[in-house]
């Protein structure tokens, strides 16, 4: 009996899992991106930043794209805060061409590699 129980038990989370991940593509996409800017760049970063987020906001999975300043990190460190509808549109915005032009821009004033994380 203990070992029909165990069993059960360890089938109920392995198709606990498969559905978990056979819904990932559906679910709300977060990201949270900090990068270090060069001190002397801060301004010509800002302006670069200004065109990607009014963009980015148009996409139609776009939930939420906000870019803050660090009140407690290094002086120039700049947070963006996005949320998406789905994967789908998680990757919409990373294959635009504005996001790579983004990138193209500030790549020369970053202060250190950015730290990305998705969730």
């Amino acid at each position: 009996m203990k070992k029909l129980l165990i069993l059960i038990a360890v089938i109920g989370l392995s198709f606990s899992a498969y559905a978990q991940e056979q819904n990932s593509e559906s679910m709300k996409k977060v990201v949270v991106a900090r990068l270090s800017i060069k001190s002397d760049k801060a301004d010509q970063f800002l302006q670069a930043a200004e065109k990607i987020v009014k963009e980015t906001r148009k996409e139609a999975g776009c939930e939420i794209y906000t870019l803050y300043k660090s009140c407690f990190g290094p002086e120039n460190e700049f947070i963006f805060y996005e949320e998406y509808k789905d994967q789908k549109a998680l990757d919409f915005h990373n294959n635009s061409a504005y996001l790579e032009e983004f990138f193209s821009a500030i790549t020369p004033l970053l202060d250190g590699a950015p730290v990305v994380e998705v969730f």
